[in-house]
């Protein structure tokens, strides 16, 4: 046999080896997981100090395809910036968060499974390793390999150290970059033949060819700087594709440059030839239940607030994992169709453009007869809380929920997600009926808004021991308090009006001044039932004390905190709780005074502070 019929031979035997190894990647709706580098923060231990660019549009576009797919559960991990030993960088500089966090807004994906390398790193390699170490042959990991090797490396060693060394066997790793494999930015890195050496040769590994053409700008997903093939985009209808182009053009070199999605577009087509006119086609009319722009901007009224309707602005979508909602238009409201979904949960959200800060959200809730449905309030994809309506001997009565103390960006996602219910009380047919997860409204009443951070602002403490105490006001040692004591009351409840047996007053300097936030350190007793035990009579009698509008006299002042000493306070009007707000006019010595309201409140101290916001505030107190 002459040397080219070898050849020949081991040619063939290689493409047969070949073919039936990349049948075993034969997508079938299996979990999808990915890393990508991208970096955008400078790393001048590196010789080229930043990341590839490219990823900044990629990754929006990968999320773009899976959602036109409607695979957004399947992804259950997705990591960027995973260049180790590389800086963070500032949000709003920081490119592959901007499209991921466009990406999970616009199309619903769950934002748990993103991770910033730089900032998250143990989090993002222990969520990694998990996923990949519960592999199997009947639910496989399908791994797009987006970035260097050093950090898979590392959550292979996860892998292993957590006990999934067996589940690499059905880890499938997709990649087109031998760059990707083999660079390193730091001389200890390893590379992908590293990694086959800790694991044994258990991870699949499957190379599709090089996705960049730069040169050739009709193919593949490199178009240099002509975006003239990917106008359709600029131009598209579906508001969210449009976007997508925005983040193309966010290149730093103006590059039309996407290339990693090719290995995504490959999995799930097995078209390793894809180009600016293939995805056109791929995309068509645009991306199911998409998010379409934001709800307009919201104006503040004199007092902080303003509201979102169900039926006006939240869009009836199909979110994945929800069924979708529907509009009842005789109780303006937005419901479940409890006679084809029960025991389920509907969704809808908004992009809500408001201004960055602390809020109290009100949802408002109709009640029915036939079940208690539950309510979860999502802001930009974490759950803030659920709630549930109370039981009713009539229909649709309102009912309001609230949610404290609730951070908002300058754009937050909003979601909404009710579930249909049945208490058993009422038959219909065989069985009995369902409440619709009825609702009508959301409230947004701004507490604090964010103020540009150029210092460290101003803040005047009153320790609890600087009080002069009588009555029933004691000193109490305690380790947990700030100087090892607080003060608490023994007194009897004084509900209806104060008592000046039991007002007690401590003076302290304003050398700025200014109008300044009022907050205290308290706790209640572990025994206290309910509200028991959490409030106080409060009074600043030299300066103005504002609530909803400027105050005069003592106000009841309210917290709720178990177990540990807790920086909150609001004023308690007749139900309305803003937040209190004293201003100073002139430097100088002011006077707190505190009376007596409900037995056993503990106090460790009161807190003034402006130009820093509150959770900065909480942040100082917990260090």
């Amino acid at each position: 046999m002459n040397l080219k019929s070898i050849t020949l031979i081991v040619i063939s035997i290689f493409c047969i080896q070949n073919k039936i190894f990349a049948q075993t990647y034969n997508y079938e709706n299996n979990r999808i997981a990915i890393s990508a580098d991208g970096n955008s923060a400078p790393d001048h231990a590196y010789k080229w100090p930043i990341g590839d660019p490219d990823d900044w549009g990629a990754n929006a576009a990968i999320l773009a395809v899976l959602a036109k797919m409607e695979l957004q559960d399947k992804l259950v991990h997705f990591s960027y910036n995973n260049f180790i030993d590389a800086p963070s960088g500032p949000d709003y500089e920081n490119q592959n968060k901007i499209s991921c966090d466009g990406g999970i807004i616009r199309w619903h994906f769950n934002a748990n499974n993103f991770f910033d390398v730089t900032t998250h790193k143990e989090d993002a390699k222990l969520h990694l390793a998990k996923e990949m170490a519960k592999s199997t042959k009947e639910d496989p990991l399908y791994f797009l390999h987006a970035g260097l090797s050093e950090f898979i490396y590392q959550v292979v060693e996860k892998t292993i150290e957590i006990g999934g060394i067996e589940g690499l066997r059905h880890v499938k790793l997709i990649s087109h970059s031998g760059f990707n494999e083999n660079e390193k930015r730091r001389e200890w890195h390893r590379t992908w033949a590293d990694i086959k050496t800790l694991c044994n040769n258990r991870i699949q590994y499957y190379k599709i060819k090089d996705q960049n053409a730069c040169g050739t700008p009709n193919i593949l997903w490199c178009s240099g700087k002509d975006f003239s093939p990917w106008y359709w985009m600029r131009d598209h209808k579906d508001e969210s594709l449009r976007w997508l182009y925005s983040r193309m053009q966010a290149h730093d070199t103006g590059k039309a440059d996407i290339s990693d999605v090719g290995m995504l577009y490959w999995l799930l087509t097995k078209d390793e030839n894809g180009s600016p006119k293939k995805f056109k086609a791929f995309f068509g009319n645009g991306i199911p239940n998409s998010v379409q722009g934001i709800a307009k901007t919201k104006t503040l009224d004199a007092n902080g607030k303003f509201h979102l309707d169900a039926t006006k602005d939240f869009p009836i979508i199909k979110i994945p994992g929800y069924a979708k909602p529907y509009i009842d238009p005789h109780r303006t409201a937005m419901a479940i169709d409890a006679s084809k979904h029960q025991n389920v949960y509907a969704a809808s959200k908004v992009r809500l453009n408001a201004p960055k800060g602390l809020y109290y959200i009100t949802l408002t809730t109709l009640n029915e007869i036939d079940g208690e449905s539950s309510y979860k309030l999502f802001v930009d994809g974490k759950l803030i809380g659920e709630v549930n309506n109370k039981s009713s001997h009539k229909d649709y009565t309102p009912q309001k929920h609230s949610f404290r103390n609730v951070r908002l960006n300058a754009t937050s996602d909003i979601q909404i997600a009710f579930n249909s219910h049945s208490n058993g009380k009422v038959p219909e047919g065989n069985t009995f009926a369902f409440s619709r997860g009825r609702w009508t409204k959301l409230n947004f009443h701004c507490v604090e808004k964010d103020i540009p951070q150029k210092e460290e602002g101003e803040i005047v403490t009153i320790e609890g021991e600087k009080f002069d105490l009588h009555g029933h006001w004691k000193m109490v040692q305690d380790n947990i308090a700030s100087g090892q004591k607080y003060i608490t009351y023994f007194g009897p409840n004084n509900y209806q009006k104060v008592d000046s047996k039991e007002t007690i007053i401590s003076q302290f300097e304003i050398s700025s001044p200014g109008t300044y936030t009022v907050k205290w350190l308290m706790r209640q007793p572990l025994e206290a039932e309910g509200d028991k035990s959490n409030d106080a009579w409060i009074n600043f009698p030299d300066a103005t004390q504002i609530g909803r509008k400027p105050l005069t006299g003592f106000h009841k002042f309210v917290g709720r905190s178990k177990e540990r000493f807790k920086c909150n306070g609001q004023l308690d009007l007749h139900g309305d709780q803003p937040w209190m707000k004293v201003k100073f006019n002139k430097p100088g010595i002011y006077t707190l005074q505190l009376s007596g309201r409900s037995e056993f409140l503990e106090i460790d101290k009161v807190i003034l502070y402006k130009d820093i916001n509150f959770d900065k505030i909480v942040a100082k107190l917990n260090k």
